[in-house]
């Protein structure tokens, strides 16, 4: 099946293509037919048959094996290393809050407030509560760091966490996940990463990068529904993290008055009961899966490349993600010298074009437009986002 053929066919799969053109897959991306019959088809099943009936609990059960089978093979953990969670913000507060800090520990953080909020927000509350040490990483202007500066800070025996996004939400930019595990793993140091603009859009394999933590959503790149995300947790990270809920489906009552909690990863999901959106979570990691990863990065690397391209022949545009193709995600940010970035993702979307603006960077308050295509999206979507944008720059 040719290129054309098969985009042919996903486009049918995404109703809101009829009508505008989506590029914002970096915030909420829209969710296939499939997985909208299979979020109806469980609402059906649990009216039709009983919310607690044993034929609902036990699909309840199966569909909760078969999203750990499906994340498992997305980013190559265990099963058991899954916890289920409403988004990438709750994943990287369990890990936060369930830490035991000592007042002379040390996190290393990249970029301070120029890392995405959910995952500076989080260990800022550790600094002030605890007095834990922030050390933050300094950054160039498309967000990567010095390697050398991490590595000092990673031997400095009281650093007990390292925390980075995997890719940059304002820029696309891939930070070397990897080179990053390695020297946490040679220093006994904890690493944390906050996936929510990689999975779903370029490989991640956690074995590979040899993280402890890695918090997701399933309703950006994976295209899933919105109110599920993912903790990874290693078996072993887990012993340093104690819950901080509790109910009756993470713990048991011992001696009539003292608490135990379960067996991981249950002790860390006490009242979970967002089962639709797991039904929804299932259908689209099929679907993505079933295109592939690879597949899915050549597609949105294609658009990205076209829109980048087309934009770095226009004057009045600068662009902000690294020149490396290798080195980012699909996400193109930039911005232009004669409007600012609000008021041209505002007169997009009177075009029915659908953007972004993000900050580029916090401390000198500088934003971007923020385009974040997907596998959906069009070559003919990028000659008419090119054509309204030199039509509303003139």
């Amino acid at each position: 099946m040719s290129y054309d053929q098969e985009l042919e066919l996903i486009r049918k799969d995404f109703p809101i293509v009829k009508k505008r053109i989506y590029m914002n897959n970096g915030s909420f991306a829209p969710i296939p037919l499939s997985t909208i019959k299979a979020i109806t088809g469980f609402l059906l099943k649990y009216s039709e048959e009983g919310p607690d009936s044993t034929s609902v609990q036990e699909y309840i059960t199966t569909l909760i094996k078969e999203v750990q089978y499906r994340v498992s093979h997305l980013i190559n953990c265990d099963q058991e290393e899954i916890v289920f969670t409403q988004s990438t913000t709750e994943g990287l507060n369990i890990v936060s809050s369930g830490i035991g800090w000592n007042k002379s520990d040390l996190i290393v953080v990249r970029g301070g407030p120029d890392e995405h909020f959910a995952n500076y927000f989080p260990w800022l509350r550790v600094s002030e509560k605890f007095g834990v040490g922030l050390n933050e990483l300094k950054i160039d202007s498309t967000g990567f760091f010095d390697i050398g500066e991490l590595e000092k800070f990673a031997k400095n025996e009281n650093t007990k966490l390292i925390t980075l996004s995997h890719a940059l939400y304002n820029n696309g930019a891939i930070m070397p996940v990897s080179e990053v595990g390695k020297i946490a793993r040679e220093n006994n140091v904890l690493f944390c990463i906050d996936a929510a603009q990689s999975v779903g859009s370029i490989k991640v394999d956690v074995k590979e990068i040899g993280c402890d933590f890695m918090a997701f959503p399933g309703f950006k790149w994976i295209c899933g529904p919105v109110g599920i995300g993912i903790l990874y947790c290693s078996k072993k990270s887990s012993e340093v993290l104690t819950p901080q809920s509790v109910g009756s489906d993470s713990a048991i009552l011992t001696n009539q008055r003292n608490i135990a909690f379960v067996e991981f990863p249950h002790n860390f999901q006490a009242g979970f009961r967002n089962y639709v959106g797991l039904a929804g979570l299932e259908s689209s990691l099929r679907y993505i899966l079933r295109i592939g990863i690879n597949n899915i990065r050549k597609m949105n690397m294609k658009i990205a490349s076209e829109l980048n391209g087309s934009l770095e022949a226009m004057e009045d545009i600068s662009l902000n993600a690294p020149q490396d193709e290798n080195l980012r995600t699909s996400i193109v940010s930039f911005g232009a010298e004669s409007l600012d970035a609000g008021t041209i993702v505002s007169k997009l979307d009177n075009y029915s074009i659908t953007v972004a603006e993000r900050a580029v960077s916090q401390r000198e308050k500088k934003k971007a437009v923020r385009a974040s295509p997907h596998f959906f999206n069009s070559q003919s979507e990028v000659e008419t986002f090119i054509s309204s944008l030199k039509t509303i720059l003139k």
